[in-house]
């Protein structure tokens, strides 16, 4: 008898073993078939959203995937002087426009927002690689109300965090469910000054600070270069 179990008990380890390493190589497979359909150049022309609560912010972002590796640069105008700001990849296909202001209080806050540009699936912030930390590190304008940043990541690490179990569903922050398709994501620059009155109609994610969840201006993705197109890339240049 103890003969027996020993010999069930061994195929059920050699069962769950074969099924952790099939999950495993379908993971791997799924971060390697994300890479080869993405690879390129993208960029989104930053156009300004409330405007009338502070400056107007314009800007431009380009995110380059070549290798493994991701580089995300961010250059902004006329955001609100000396205040951090939030950047965040969205997961929709749209800007908000003057109609997402469904409550007409002539403020489109973040909730409203996310009817067009959904919710967000990467902060990007000091490190791409990790989706969910317990504090963002966002660039802080200057005096003039500008900033420029620069982030880079390991393209596999990044992905494999976005195919974990979303453990935080209340955050804003979702998982990827499907293939990552940057070509029509949304990024979104958010936060205006702490000493603008705003209604009570203004609505934030969960516990989110008010002010700093405004956004300011968004931009759709498009691809601009495939990856054998990088050594004719001018950054849009003449």
């Amino acid at each position: 008898m103890k003969k027996c179990l020993s010999v069930v008990s061994s195929v059920l380890l050699l069962s769950l073993v074969s099924c952790g390493e099939k999950t495993n190589n379908r993971r791997q497979l799924s971060v390697q078939n994300f890479f080869q359909t993405e690879k390129g150049i993208y960029e989104a022309k930053l156009e300004s959203l409330n405007s009338h609560l502070g400056d107007e912010a314009r800007g431009k972002a380009v995110i380059k995937l070549k290798g493994d590796e991701m580089l995300v640069e961010i250059q902004m105008d006329g955001t609100e002087a000396q205040i951090v700001h939030g950047q965040f990849l969205h997961v929709s296909d749209q800007c908000p426009t003057l109609s997402s202001d469904t409550n007409n209080d002539g403020i489109i806050d973040d909730l409203e927002g996310r009817m067009n540009y959904g919710s967000a699936l990467i902060p990007l912030d000091s490190d791409l690689s990790i989706q969910g930390e317990e504090k963002f590190i966002f660039p802080k304008a200057d005096f003039s109300g500008n900033y420029s940043y620069r982030s880079q990541t390991n393209w596999t690490k990044m992905i494999t965090d976005l195919l974990l179990k979303d453990t935080n569903p209340s955050d804003g922050l979702v998982k990827l469910n499907s293939a990552f398709n940057l070509k029509g994501r949304q990024i979104v620059i958010k936060g205006i000054s702490p000493n603008v009155n705003l209604p009570e109609s203004v609505k934030a994610i969960g516990s989110e600070d008010i002010h700093g969840s405004i956004p300011v201006a968004c931009g759709t993705l498009i691809k601009v270069a495939s990856d054998d197109g990088y050594s004719d890339y001018n950054g849009g240049k003449d």
